[in-house]
């Protein structure tokens, strides 16, 4: 790449490696705390704080207190002004147990080799990730939402071997809304999941078929025994066992819509989504969607972003992208060789090169 900036531009673009860093602190404080039982307080730790803050407020400030941390620390500060981890937000459990799916599957009981229905659940005040990734366009900031329970709330959950599978849980539903709302006539989903999203679109009188591919057979056996059967038009779906890039490579069908959904996070799923985007070309009258794409998006971003860094502050070339350790390395390895001969003459086009849409297109041609 290619920065014909001035000295301002430069400044301005160095401000978003500043974002960017401030961007993982708090990804990783997440991951760190989120499992931790440091981040979840009792009614008791939070009943101090109650009598200068709201409840919200008074959760985050005992599990800062708890964890120790100084609100007068500058690596906190730098972390919290633009990631906001003191955005915790009240819950509605309603919201939740009154969606047909929960209240359908909350009730199975099932134990089948070394499957379990189960239930888990939340404890008062448990603080975790409850949607997608929220980002400013203008700086690129990244805000994650984080919700809470009063009470204690219960979710159904597939464990195998005395580990959680899939589970249905608020960032599961909420993470959906989207997809769920712009399904329309064929539609393709690729990963079966616990069925949510097929039984939410096969509820839509827009929908006609929902073909599902999934390369789990016992996934399959297990929906297709249990789950299945609930649901009222269960004659809509329809379930190919078969590997998701192999279904793509033989592609014969029309379809109005797809959804693609075979990883667990961003961990395990950016290097599916993107090995997934350039058979975009092959849904040209396809709509698409994938799910926590914004997600994706944002580590593309990173990517991008540290490319520039190592161009401008380290003096990288091309001997420094020949050796690669791991996935990672591999992908930004290619990344660089990609964008080699991109020129960016003004701070706005590598702005602007770096907004989700422009990120999206670039992923489809690589």
């Amino acid at each position: 790449m290619y920065f014909n900036f001035s000295s301002v531009d430069f400044k301005k673009a160095d401000e978003l490696l500043n974002i960017k860093e401030r961007n993982i602190s708090a990804a990783k404080f997440y991951i760190d705390y989120l499992s931790s039982d440091d981040f979840h307080t009792s009614k008791e730790e939070i009943e101090p704080f109650l009598k200068e803050y709201g409840l919200s407020d008074a959760i985050f400030h005992a599990i800062m207190d708890k964890m120790g941390i100084d609100f007068d620390d500058e690596h906190f500060i730098e972390v919290n002004k633009n990631s906001h981890l003191d955005k915790l937000v009240e819950l509605d459990p309603n919201e939740y147990t009154s969606n047909p799916y929960f209240k359908l599957i909350k009730s199975i009981a099932l134990e089948e080799k070394d499957w379990v229905f189960n239930t888990q659940y939340y404890k008062p005040f448990e603080c975790f990730t409850s949607d997608e990734l929220r980002i400013n366009t203008e700086g690129y900031e990244e805000e994650t939402p984080i919700g809470y329970f009063k009470e204690r709330f219960d979710y159904p959950a597939v464990i195998e071997d005395e580990t959680i599978w899939m589970s249905l849980i608020p960032h599961e539903i909420n993470t959906m809304k989207e997809p769920i709302e712009k399904a329309k006539g064929n539609v393709l989903v690729f990963g079966l999941g616990l069925g949510y999203y097929a039984f939410m679109v096969s509820e839509k009188p827009s929908v006609n078929k929902v073909t599902i591919i999934e390369k789990d057979k016992n996934i399959i056996n297990l929906f297709t025994k249990h789950i299945l059967p609930l649901f009222p038009n269960k004659k809509k779906i329809t379930i190919i066992h078969d590997d998701a890039y192999h279904y793509l490579d033989n592609l014969r069908d029309n379809y109005d819509y797809a959804f693609i959904d075979i990883y667990h996070n961003v961990g395990d799923g950016f290097p599916l989504y993107v090995r997934f985007k350039p058979y975009e070309k092959e849904f040209e009258s396809t709509e698409l969607m994938y799910w926590i794409e914004t997600s994706m998006v944002a580590m593309l971003r990173r990517y991008v972003l540290t490319l520039y860094e190592e161009k401008i502050h380290y003096r990288f070339t091309d001997k420094d992208y020949k050796i690669a350790m791991d996935d990672n390395d591999r992908f930004i390895n290619k990344l660089y060789f990609y964008l080699k001969d991109y020129e960016f003459n003004s701070y706005e086009e590598f702005h602007k090169f770096l907004s989700t849409e422009s990120l999206k297109k670039l992923l489809i041609n690589i």
